[in-house]
C-alpha cells in the first residue's frame, strides 16, 4: 500500500501537466486563425444575430459565421465560391 502513494502521485502530475500542455497548444492554434470580417452571414447575407447567436467554424485558417449550422453543409457543398465572396467583400471595404 505505502508503494501505491508515490505511484498515484506520480501518474496525477503526469495528467496535470498532459493538460496544462494541451491548452498550450489550443491557444497558439487559435492565434492562426484570421478573424472574419462581416457582419452579415456568408451564406445568405442576413445580418448575424437577427436569427440567434451564430454559428462559427474555420475553414483552412479562416473563422467563417453563418447563420446556423444547417448554413456550413450549403458553405461546404461549395467553400472556394463563399471564400471568393468573403475575398470580394473585404476588397470592397478597403477601397
Amino acid at each position: 500500500m505505502k508503494n501505491l502513494k508515490p505511484f498515484a502521485i506520480i501518474i496525477l502530475a503526469a495528467i496535470m501537466a498532459g493538460a496544462s500542455l494541451t491548452g498550450l497548444a489550443d491557444d497558439s492554434t487559435n492565434a492562426l486563425v484570421k478573424a472574419y470580417p462581416l457582419k452579415t452571414c456568408l451564406v445568405c447575407g442576413m445580418e448575424l444575430g437577427m436569427m440567434g447567436k451564430p454559428y462559427v467554424f474555420v475553414y483552412q485558417g479562416q473563422e467563417i459565421k453563418v447563420c446556423d449550422k444547417s448554413e456550413q453543409a450549403e458553405f461546404d457543398k461549395d467553400p472556394k465560391k463563399f471564400i471568393k465572396k468573403l475575398a470580394d467583400a473585404e476588397a470592397k471595404f478597403k477601397k
